[in-house]
């Protein structure tokens, strides 16, 4: 039996617990350090659709959460004011809607001037199609909440251990033990670092770090909740931009989780509690009441799994919250980490290739989110440097828009993380596509009428399914459950 260590009972610490002991049963032992005076960040209130293979894979499906917590569905981001003035939705694409002959699916809608993003579900609205639960479980989710709900399935089969770890042993290349207030010295095979931005363990073991504030300056954010009693609940998060970053909003229960992200170079604390109580009572007729202002350093380790400890969640690294990748990178880190190390051996090249794979995930997430920036805003000085900071990626792809289309092989295998519909969502919002560029991409294709024929009939397939598909009320949806 291999011991692990898990050091915090957080959203990571929580996930990787279950996720570990759901894989490996009794061949391991996992204990839980924690301290129960610590409350969850709270950020990370929005995911991705991977959070589908976590629900459904690791613990007990989509309607027992549903169920038993205040977890609301969510379909897509709707991003306002990016470009000033202006609105788009980033949905979630219908799996067998993405793709269609190696062109995405957009192309067929582009051409005829009838795209609109996210394929069937595209708009931000308060309804949710009636076969969410197969195709597009995104959630919002209250990460207290979460946390006691996985804490509640897993207690009987995990060690929780109420005590503050005051010493890390390492001898430089492996964790040798913990030595905890109340417990004394403990010692595992694995130890996993869900400790958050301390990574109170990787830090032990000399990672080196990936500082990316350079192209993503944004360092601090602001959460609070506002209680808020929905006639209809939205199906979406929003991001919308402000003047030196941006504010979330997220319905979740009878409350929306919102928040400010800012960066301090180009703002101070104080002016952006301002601006974000400005924007509370233009939304909500409420004032900012918090002082709480959590501080982070935007990058990553280049590598999460060094000797015998892995660094999941926070304690890996951080970009921003924009497209709500914290528990999706999470599930991808534990999940990978399972895959190459089934038989428990900690190999070598099972810990390179883990490590590259993080790495490649990371750049990707921090690609996908510098697309957002592109706005070509200049109305402050954190747009002005956002817009003269571009990355040679970002420089490359918009020209790419400009003089191309995009093509399924355009976001290659090194993307794994979104689909080439959700570049051209993104794309398509911020206005880098030229539509006479478009016309010549198509005139280069040698099979451009059969692309042609395939347009008029994939539209009118789409407009068919757009009418047929069932689509209720969020708020009757979850009363199903409730």
């Amino acid at each position: 039996m291999k011991k692990f260590i898990i050091v915090g009972s957080g959203t990571s610490g929580l996930i990787a617990a279950s996720m570990i002991k759901k894989t490996w049963k009794n061949k391991v032992q996992v204990s839980v350090i924690y301290d129960s005076k610590k409350k969850n960040i709270g950020v990370g209130e929005s995911t991705t659709p991977i959070v589908h293979l976590l629900v459904e894979n690791y613990l007990k499906g989509l309607y027992d959460l549903l169920g038993k917590t205040s977890t609301t569905l969510k379909v897509g981001i709707n991003f306002k004011n990016w470009i000033p003035g202006k609105e788009y939705f980033h949905g979630f694409p219908e799996l067998d809607w993405q793709e269609s002959d190696g062109y995405p699916s957009a192309l067929y809608t582009i051409i005829n001037e009838r795209y609109n993003g996210g394929v069937l579900h595209n708009s931000a609205d308060t309804t949710v199609p009636t076969n969410y639960y197969r195709k597009l479980n995104a959630l919002h989710i209250d990460t207290q909440e979460f946390s006691e709900y996985v804490h509640d399935l897993i207690k009987d089969q995990v060690d929780f251990i109420d005590d503050i770890v005051e010493e890390v042993h390492s001898d430089g290349k492996n964790i040798t033990g913990l030595t905890c207030r109340d417990s004394g010295r403990l010692e595992a095979d694995y130890y996993i670092d869900c400790s958050g931005f301390d990574a109170i363990l990787l830090r032990e073991l000399n990672p080196e770090w990936n500082d990316i504030s350079d192209i993503l300056p944004l360092d601090r954010a602001i959460p609070q909740q506002v209680p808020y009693e929905f006639d209809e609940i939205p199906s979406y998060t929003q991001a919308e931009a402000t003047k030196n970053g941006w504010i979330w909003k997220i319905p979740i229960g009878n409350r929306y989780g919102t928040g400010y992200v800012y960066s301090s170079k180009f703002t101070t604390d104080e002016e952006a509690r301002k601006d974000y109580n400005n924007w509370l009572k233009d939304n909500f007729n409420t004032e900012l009441k918090t002082d709480k202002i959590i501080p982070y350093k935007p990058g990553y380790y280049t590598d999460h799994w060094i000797g015998n400890c892995l660094a999941v969640g926070l304690s890996s690294g951080f970009v921003e919250p924009l497209e709500s990748t914290g528990i999706h990178i999470i599930v991808n880190q534990v999940e990978t980490f399972i895959k190459y190390n089934l038989s428990l051996k900690g190999l070598e090249y099972n810990k390179k290739r883990c490590n590259s794979l993080n790495r490649t995930l990371y750049k990707e997430i921090i690609e996908f989110i510098c697309l957002h920036y592109n706005t070509r805003r200049e109305d402050s000085d954190f747009w002005k440097y956002m817009s003269s900071n571009q990355t040679e990626w970002i420089q490359n792809f918009a020209e790419k828009c400009k003089q191309e289309f995009l093509s399924s092989d355009d976001i290659g295998e090194d993307k794994v993380f979104w689909t080439v519909d959700s570049y051209i969502q993104v794309a398509n919002g911020l206005d880098m596509f030229d539509h006479d560029s478009i016309k010549q991409f198509l005139d280069l294709q040698p099979d451009k009428e059969d692309i042609i024929e395939r347009s008029n009939s994939f539209n009118q397939e789409l407009e068919h399914s757009k009418k047929t598909v069932t689509r209720l009320s969020h708020k009757e949806f979850l009363s199903n459950f409730r």
